[in-house]
């Protein structure tokens, strides 16, 4: 019970033991011409009743009492002293006194039970109210910051998170991941973790000395923030156990990835310098020419393959800084093109990119290499003699720039896994595996531009479309080369 309800109990325990009786007196004197004194008596039974009924056992039998002396005072004779001459009047004295002692003390300890009822009910509905926000609740700060709150409000104590809780003389069950201790200044609740490492507490300031029934019902509290805490403390446990399998996962897949991807290429290039060496004299011009481009060939896939490796290192320590530029869309797939030349091969790129498209302000090199390594992966799953095409368009603010193939297409279900690293799709021999790398480093170009890459559904139903998209700058002030 609160500091306010206890200071309205106590004003109605003074005022109602002396205010009805002397209501029911002024009420008597007033009937008197009218109804016999026997009669009167049942004001004052009233009066007992209702200070019985709106207080407690004590301030009934007050009003008992008082009731008695002013009906002896005031109604029987002789008026306005205590004496009594008539015996009826003295029988009727005792029997009002002994009535509104009865009937008050049941009155005040049913009232007492009704309030206790409330309470509970109110105390009921509290707990309910702190398993209800502390059910909802994910991370360990706030668990600790809504459990103050629901402390304050269910206990009527300042509670505040603290940080600073000593517990040097109040040692901690490891035990209880959540315990609480009282000394001179109040309550003290400490939080810990799973190796019993204080993580917070909540210092609580009580108005009031401790009773039992304050250690009873914190102690309540208490076990509804253990199970919240518990059940925060797990996930964050089974997160980081998660965490850590996946990261053991990667771990295993980029060491076979490049296991693979540098076996390849190192075992052709091994081969043909071998060939160069030890069949030097049988070999004419040729075919030492072929052995030489095969060479070539592979120490600039294997170059590729290593910058890309590099790429997503920056990507995923955040050391990737965005230095823009002003630059147009034309001369990123110029010189796209040109790098994509040797790769090309006997397939055909067309070419759909409309003049008086804005500027970018973007970071040239990290477009055109998010941009090439679409069309790389368009080169690899096009078959021989194949057909690519390469078209921009400007809508809304967005620049969106397609890249289409002719090969066997994205299914629905696999759309989003393209972009994952180390993801390949395997078609048996007839397309060349990639790193699964290209993509993911493209996904994650656009996004530090504040774009996306995402892939289109193919009207055709053949091939694959791939969408670059750019979100275009403001307004620029000519003068300035500036985005207003």
């Amino acid at each position: 019970m609160t500091k306010k309800t206890w200071g309205v109990a106590s004003l109605k325990s003074l005022i109602l033991p002396v205010l009805l009786p002397a209501l029911a007196t002024l009420l008597a004197v007033l009937l008197s011409p009218l109804l016999a004194v026997a009669n009167l008596a049942l004001l004052y039974l009233a009066a007992v009743l209702l200070t019985a009924i709106n207080t407690s056992v004590r301030p009934a039998l007050v009003s008992a009492v008082l009731s008695f002396l002013a009906y002896n005072f005031f109604l029987t004779e002789p008026h306005f002293s205590l004496r009594m001459l008539h015996r009826e009047d003295i029988l009727t004295g005792v029997l009002l006194i002994m009535v509104a002692i009865v009937t008050g003390h049941l009155a005040a300890r049913l009232s007492e039970q009704v309030a206790a009822l409330r309470d509970s009910e109110r105390w009921n509905a509290q707990q309910m109210a702190c398993a209800r926000a502390l059910s909802v609740c994910v991370a360990a700060e706030e668990v600790i910051k809504v459990f103050s709150a629901q402390l304050e409000e269910a206990l009527g104590w300042y509670a505040r998170p603290s940080d600073n809780v000593m517990t040097t003389q109040h040692p901690v069950h490891q035990a209880r991941e959540v315990s609480w201790f009282e000394d001179a200044g109040g309550v003290s609740l400490i939080f810990t973790n799973a190796k019993a490492e204080q993580v917070g507490a909540i210092r609580l300031s009580a108005t009031e000395p401790l009773q039992s029934s304050h250690r009873q019902r914190l102690e309540m509290l208490v076990n509804l923030a253990r199970l919240a805490w518990g059940r925060v403390q797990l996930e964050a446990s089974l997160r980081d156990e998660t965490l850590g399998k996946e990261r053991e996962q990667l771990r295993s897949a980029l060491l076979s990835s490049v296991s693979h991807d540098l076996r390849t290429p190192l075992a052709t290039m091994i081969g043909s310098v071998s060939s160069l060496i030890d069949l030097s004299d049988s070999l004419d011009a040729a075919q030492r020419a072929e052995l030489l481009d095969n060479t070539l060939s592979e120490a600039r896939r294997l170059d590729r393959y290593i910058q890309k490796l590099l790429d997503m290192t920056r990507l995923g320590h955040g050391e990737l800084t965005l230095d823009r530029d002003w630059i147009g869309l034309d001369d990123i797939v110029s010189v796209v093109m040109r790098r994509s030349k040797p790769l090309v091969g006997d397939l055909e790129v067309k070419l759909d990119i409309p003049t008086g498209l804005p500027l970018l302000h973007v970071h040239p090199a990290l477009i055109e290499q998010a941009l090439f390594n679409v069309l790389e992966n368009a080169i690899r799953f096009s078959p021989p003699r194949g057909r690519i095409w390469l078209s921009a368009v400007e809508d809304d603010g967005w620049l969106h720039v397609d890249v289409r193939d002719s090969g066997p297409g994205i299914s629905a279900d696999k759309r989003d896994q393209v972009f994952d690293m180390f993801h390949t799709f395997s078609h048996g021999d007839q397309y060349a595996a990639g790193t699964g790398l290209g993509l993911a480093i493209c996904r994650s170009i656009l996004a530090a531009h504040g774009g996306t890459v995402s892939v289109l559904e193919s009207a055709t139903r053949t091939g694959a479309t791939l969408r670059l998209s750019i979100p275009l700058p403001k307004a620029v002030d000519s003068t300035a080369g500036e985005p207003l």
